[in-house]
């Protein structure tokens, strides 16, 4: 499966940017393309600890495009870390990951690593250009929706 890992640094608390990123059900507020987001089989976290289903609809209406997944999310409020299995119908396989890290004054960095598979050679060979774009743009939303709840 083809891999794509970027590392950014932000001027939040880990913990401001786990909640940002482990709160799943509020995607469609804030990532582009994200219409949908319900989170489903939430239980109780056990010592920081979170496991959890959740449901996204992806849509890019210029090319007609919207793809459903279903994702197992697992967070770690130890570890501040936060990882999803997905599969959709274009998609065989999508695992993401995020971790988070401590730096100087308060701030974190951040590295978000995807490694997928698509069903189609062809929109597999077309994502692989493009995804790091689509990383930049997904690092900047959970950027921007952190400014929005922490900064304002």
């Amino acid at each position: 499966m083809p891999k794509f890992s970027t590392t950014h640094r932000v001027d939040f608390t880990p913990q401001q940017i786990f909640a940002v990123v482990a709160d799943v059900g509020s995607y469609k507020e804030f990532l582009p393309l994200v219409e949908r987001s319900t989170v489903r089989n939430r239980k109780p976290a056990v010592d920081g600890n979170d496991d959890f289903g959740a449901d996204l609809l992806v849509g890019y209406k210029k090319m007609g495009i919207q793809e459903s997944f279903s994702s197992q999310v697992q967070t770690s409020q130890k570890e501040l870390s936060i990882s999803a299995i997905s599969s959709g119908n274009a998609v065989k396989k999508l695992i993401s990951s995020w971790k988070i890290a401590a730096v100087e004054d308060g701030k974190s960095e951040i590295t978000f690593a995807v490694d997928y598979e698509m069903k189609s050679p062809m929109l597999q060979m077309l994502m692989k250009g493009m995804f790091d774009m689509a990383a930049r743009k997904i690092m900047s939303a959970f950027e921007a929706r952190a400014e929005k709840l922490y900064k304002s």
